[in-house]
């Protein structure tokens, strides 16, 4: 239980010379918050420059290497005969194609019911021949509707599915199909429906794709081919015998492009950052938090460095000016034209990629830059790493502080209450002794 607040009650004295005492020993924990109020500031503002350059190194992780910069795209004459998509590292090409025949997988009809789930379909077993494996066995109990015969194959999961279909031929419309899950001539299926009164007769026969590559011949269980070039799967959409489907595979320029702006937004956001932090602010005539920081310093300085090297190789662009990509020198900020960047692209693909990506000469500008940032955020000495750090330090120095202080603070407080109290308990005595002397004189205490 604290003790009351002296002079409040006895008005002896005021209270308020307590209160201002009790204020003058907050000052020391005052100070403290206030020291770590600012510190927390540095580190969230702190912690917003590391965000921008974890931004920045995962744009150049589509820069800094050939595979990671190199992109490349699949266009068809006639996609609606066959197409393809670039899945892996692979080179520029144009390949011909001619697709004869569809891969399918094997199907088969039993004849029709008149229904599919009121009709039985007899008893027994059906057992159900798979290429390359044991053969299914399904039992079809007494009194089985089709639907449920289909359910029965449905639930072993063995490779082949089965389906009631509605034919609508009048007077046994209702019709089971049994038909494999793989495609191609390994996909055979065959059916005994031993004692049932299912009766099946093979409707479509299970084949590989057939086509033409470059005038060879070419075939696979399904429709894709997944192996004739890395890198690239082709996908067959339907036969047309007699047309050749031409494919190219080139390079991507405007997804490239698009990379490079990735890029060039996330240098553009550090660089902004720092340059706001060292602007005088005309109505506080105060710099940003960070200012005194020479971390951040720095940090632009790095980068700066990474992109004044030029490529090493012998091509025909040597520097980022030379593609179009030029420095503001007000406010340090990359300025893209993206029309000389894609006719760069288009002149010589290569040139602009040795720019970037790491080679056996030149460790590219943006290989050189992640490199840097990996430097920059290193837990052992990197720069970023460390300020980061060391905030965190200070700001939990300070709450140690703030702890240490406010228990010496509550003793303090409760020393002076308690030191005030007695002298409250002198002054009433003293009073009270006034008071006495002056009714048995007579007179009245002063």
């Amino acid at each position: 239980m604290g003790v009351r607040m002296p002079g409040s009650t006895s008005r002896l004295f005021d209270p308020k010379v307590v209160s201002d005492l009790i204020e003058v020993e907050k000052m020391p924990i005052q100070s403290a918050q206030g020291r770590k109020d600012k510190i927390v500031k540095e580190r969230d503002e702190f912690k917003k420059l590391q965000d921008l350059v974890g931004t920045l190194e995962t744009s150049l992780g589509k820069l800094k290497t050939s595979t990671d910069f190199k992109r490349l795209k699949a266009e068809s004459t006639h996609p609606d005969i066959l197409d393809a998509s670039i899945v892996g590292p692979t080179i520029p090409g144009n390949y011909e194609f001619e697709v004869r025949g569809m891969s399918r997988a094997q199907k088969e009809l039993a004849y029709g019911f008149p229904d599919k789930d009121e009709t039985p379909v007899g008893f027994g077993y059906m057992r159900i021949e798979r290429e390359g494996q044991d053969d299914m066995e399904v039992t079809i109990e007494p009194g089985a509707k089709l639907q449920d015969v289909a359910t029965a194959i449905n639930a072993q999961e063995g490779g082949v599915k089965a389906m009631v279909i509605n034919t609508k031929y009048k007077p046994d419309p209702y019709r089971l199909m049994v038909l494999s899950e793989k495609s191609g001539e390994e996909a055979k299926i065959k059916i005994d429906e031993d004692t049932t009164f299912l009766e099946f007769k093979e409707q479509v026969r299970g084949r590989n794709l057939d086509v033409l590559f470059e005038d060879v011949p070419v075939t696979d269980e399904g429709n894709e081919l997944k192996e004739l070039v890395g890198g690239v799967v082709f996908n067959a959409k339907k036969a047309e015998p007699g047309t050749r489907v031409n494919v190219n595979i080139t390079h991507d320029i405007d997804g490239t492009v698009e990379n490079i702006k990735g890029f060039i937004t996330g240098y553009n956001a550090v660089a902004k950052f720092v340059n706001t932090e060292f602007q005088v602010d005309p109505q506080t005539q105060k710099a940003g938090i960070l200012a005194s920081d020479g971390t951040i310093k720095a940090v632009i300085r790095t980068l700066q460095g990474v992109l004044q090297k030029n490529s090493g190789d012998k091509g025909k662009f040597q520097s980022l000016a030379d593609i179009g990509i030029t420095t503001n020198p007000k406010s340090g900020e990359l300025v893209m034209d993206d029309t000389k960047v894609k006719k760069a692209l288009t002149d010589d693909y290569d040139s602009v990629a040795n720019l970037f990506v790491r080679t056996e000469k030149s460790s590219g500008i943006a290989g050189g830059m992640a490199d840097s940032i990996k430097g920059l955020k290193d837990a052992g000495n990197g720069m970023i790493k460390s300020r980061a750090k060391s905030l965190e330090t200070l700001i939990k120095g300070q709450d140690e502080q703030i702890t240490r202080k406010q228990a010496e603070f509550a003793h303090k407080e409760e020393s002076i209450k308690r030191r005030f109290t007695a002298l409250e308990g002198n002054l009433s005595g003293m009073k009270a002794q006034g008071d006495f002397l002056a009714q048995k004189f007579g007179g009245a205490a002063d």
